[in-house]
């Protein structure tokens, strides 16, 4: 279903207001499209002064990356298995599982815009 809904959103943006305000190591969560339908959520992490998303959906038994502080100030955390994951890349750091999905990210007046 996921996938199915981002084909309908490949390339498209969606602005999210006010991510100048997150702070360093720090991650939120933002929803987008219909929860109920099967939208998408993804956490936005600000690492070394930029902001990168991720897929909230862990790629490893359907756990999902939590907002709030990053491990180490830079990794975001699935609490089912404590794997981490760098959300630059998606890589996992500890546990071995795929990649997570990211995607781009443009910062622009204070604001930012998700290319899915």
């Amino acid at each position: 279903m996921i996938k199915k809904l981002l084909r309908m959103f490949r390339g498209a943006r969606v602005e999210v207001p006010g991510t100048d305000a997150l702070a360093e190591g720090e991650a939120r969560k933002v929803s987008i499209g219909n929860s109920a339908g099967g939208g998408l959520e993804v956490l936005l992490c600000r690492v070394d002064g930029k902001i990168h998303a991720i897929d909230t959906l862990c790629p490893h038994e359907a756990g999902y990356l939590i907002p709030g502080p990053l491990v180490d100030g830079k990794y975001a955390l699935c609490p089912l298995h404590n794997f981490t994951f760098d959300p630059k890349s998606g890589k996992p750091i500890v546990g071995s599982c795929p990649k997570s999905r990211v995607f781009k990210v443009i910062e622009k007046d204070g604001n930012a815009e998700i290319c899915l």
